[in-house]
């Protein structure tokens, strides 16, 4: 039997329900298996029962994961930003005559834990803490910015007529301002610190500079497509140092 993937079904809004879960793996199940995907041979010889049991397990697990995945293709962009991965760390960058604005975050442990004991299927979603850092030739204005505990819950309309809102869906972590690079002694302050004038028109600066909440729900569409990804790669990975290399041939003697 496979086993349940993480992501039921990459979408803007974080839920699903259990029955939409269902109906997506069984369409899942009926797509034809591409020939890549296809086991070549049967579970290796030479393998304690532990490890040929991790082998299979793995095995319909990155089948599964990879016929729900979202492919990101190439240029990587989310508005005017151009996206550039290096492993688990991703870069977004925007360059204009005055300024240049990267925006840094890493997906490795940015999906929170789920909560199984409510029965509720929820996909998986990314959401890293990011930093936005605005270049003025050599000084450097650095925004920590995280998601909100319930940055993906729409908020109830008031009336039937109305629509669902979407919560805000990041704040103010720190900041900090500096020349060249950062170091321990740059100075940093906790934005709960701060004037909360102050903090609505560091988020209006940003807001000027594309950096909204609807960026970064697409950011955190990018990030979730990314782990995603990376964890069907560390699956693989997995499955072939249990595996491990092939022996070498025995030369025969002459």
């Amino acid at each position: 039997m496979l086993a349940n993937c993480r992501v039921a079904k990459f979408q803007r809004s974080i839920s699903v329900t259990a029955f939409q879960l269902q109906n997506l793996k069984g369409e899942a199940l009926k797509k034809p298996m591409p020939e890549e995907e296809k086991p070549a041979s049967p579970t290796p010889v030479g393998l304690t029962p532990s490890q040929r049991n991790l082998v299979e397990f793995v095995t319909g697990e990155i089948l599964e994961e990879r016929r729900v995945q979202l492919q990101l293709e190439p240029p990587y962009m989310i508005d005017e930003f151009t996206g550039h991965f290096s492993g688990s760390k991703v870069e977004l960058i925007r360059e204009s005559p005055d300024e240049r604005i990267n925006i840094f975050f890493n997906v490795s442990k940015s999906v929170p834990r789920r909560n199984d004991e409510t029965g509720d299927l929820t996909p998986v979603r990314s959401v890293p803490k990011f930093e936005v850092l605005i270049r003025r030739n050599d000084l450097l204005l650095s925004i920590f910015c995280v998601f909100k505990p319930c940055a993906f819950d729409d908020v109830e309309p008031e009336s039937l007529d109305q629509q669902p809102q979407e919560n805000d869906v990041f704040e103010i972590q720190d900041l900090s301002l500096y020349n060249h690079g950062w170091n321990d002694s740059c100075f940093t302050i906790d934005a709960s610190l701060i004037d909360d004038n102050l903090q609505t028109m560091i988020l209006e600066m940003l807001e000027e500079k594309g950096i909204t909440h609807e960026f970064a729900r697409k950011l955190s569409d990018m990030a979730t497509a990314r782990e995603h990804a990376l964890y069907i790669e560390f699956l693989e990975n997995l499955s072939k140092f249990t595996v491990g290399l092939p022996q070498p041939i025995k030369q025969d003697a002459n």
